[in-house]
């Protein structure tokens, strides 16, 4: 029963991840791109298009595993002119720092930035370490590796607490044809916009 609930989570992920990206790219952005342009948030300047960081921790399910995993996970956002990337890795176990998988992903994006929310999807390639494990009729357990080429895409909504500084979500699949998962997890955001405070502005003694 657990594992029917799971699959079927599982496969609700998958498809609200891909209309997610299929209404996320058919949004165009005109403007001409400015690297120097900045907005003011509580009397400091922030830079519009800038990089960040998140990492994190969660829970996924894995067709191949008996157990739901423990996920830990750290990428890195960057952009290039208005074009949005994501480089990064996370690693699965039945529980946290006990990893039987390991996998690093490169993503293209689109990314929204408003002053309290920041969200996000990407997708992209991805390649993976994991080892599985089995009993033959003999007795003798036997541990098999595995390195499959698949496909990650994840969408990330954040609440900022400060402009550059946040707590969020982030719901992520990482399919190839050895392996397929789909999981939660929390993240910390911390982005680069921050570029000093308000010209002519001076703090309250």
């Amino acid at each position: 029963m657990i594992v029917r609930k799971l699959a079927v989570l599982k496969n609700a992920v998958i498809i609200f991840l891909t209309f997610c990206i299929s209404y996320c790219w058919a949004q165009k952005d005109t403007l001409p791109y400015n690297k120097k342009k900045e907005i003011i948030f509580d009397n400091k300047r922030y830079r519009v298009y800038n990089n960040y960081l998140t990492f994190g921790a969660g829970k996924a399910y894995s067709d191949i595993r008996r157990i739901v995993q423990s996920v830990l996970n750290v990428d890195f956002q960057f952009h290039l002119q208005k074009e949005y990337f994501q480089l990064g890795f996370f690693m699965s176990g039945d529980e946290f720092l006990r990893n039987t998988d390991i996998s690093g992903h490169v993503c293209y994006g689109k990314r929204w930035e408003y002053n309290y929310f920041n969200w996000a999807v990407f997708v992209g390639p991805s390649y993976s370490y994991f080892v599985t494990g089995s009993t033959d009729t003999s007795g003798v357990f036997t541990v098999k590796s595995h390195t499959p080429i698949g496909g990650y895409l994840c969408l990330q909504g954040v609440y900022k607490v400060k402009y550059d500084v946040g707590l969020g979500l982030e719901l992520f699949a990482d399919i190839s044809a050895e392996q397929k998962m789909a999981g939660l997890r929390v993240i910390c955001y911390f982005s680069g916009a921050y570029r000093g405070e308000k010209r002519g502005y001076k703090k309250k003694k």
